[in-house]
């Protein structure tokens, strides 16, 4: 069985859409027997599904990859493993020998939310599931998704707390808030 996997030096090209070389590898027994270098351009989907029919590629492994190409390799009978980061070459060798590349080598933040049916995952179309390595990080700590963090950016807080500010987060006594309209406005009531 013929192999691709989308390289930027040795490591998987992030995005497909702008990977400009292939590692080819031919997988007998579960383990790599011969592997190339085939320079690729998906410019236009079209000659890029060409490219892959004519390299005798059964399975590509890339990174991020956009809608459209995605559709064609998977229309063209290409087995499609989207959104796959690492050594090029760890993810090769398990592949080879029949073990799970995932999650371990997703992406990270894919697949974890907006779940569409069939499993995968309407932001960037993947078909895996990944899980959360943290379920609750307690908030105002500055360390995570549910926390306040250091309040320094212009914003400085949320626009619906207190301050005299209406529904747009702007003062509504001229105030001097900074970060347009989300600060803490100085303005008086009205």
């Amino acid at each position: 069985m013929k192999m691709a996997l989308t390289v930027w030096e040795d490591r998987i090209s992030p995005v497909f859409d702008s990977a400009q070389m292939l590692l080819i590898a031919e997988i007998e027994n579960k383990e790599v027997t011969k592997r190339r270098y085939e320079p690729f351009v998906p410019d236009l989907p079209s000659r890029m599904a060409d490219r892959l029919s004519e390299l005798d590629v059964a399975v590509l492994i890339c990174g991020a990859i956009s809608e459209l190409p995605a559709n064609i390799i998977e229309e063209t009978g290409i087995e499609l493993i989207p959104f796959i980061t690492g050594s090029a070459d760890k993810v090769l060798d398990l592949y080879a020998r029949g073990i799970k590349i995932t999650p371990a080598f997703l992406m990270p933040g894919c697949g974890r939310k907006r779940r569409k049916r069939g499993g995968g995952c309407e932001r960037c179309n993947a078909r895996f599931f990944q899980t959360r390595e943290v379920g609750f990080m307690p908030r105002g700590n500055k360390t995570g998704p549910q926390g306040q963090g250091p309040r320094t950016g212009k914003g400085q807080g949320g626009c619906n707390k207190g301050g005299g500010r209406g529904n747009s987060g702007q003062s509504r006594g001229g105030g001097q808030g900074q970060g347009k309209g989300q600060g803490q406005g100085k303005g008086g009531r009205r």
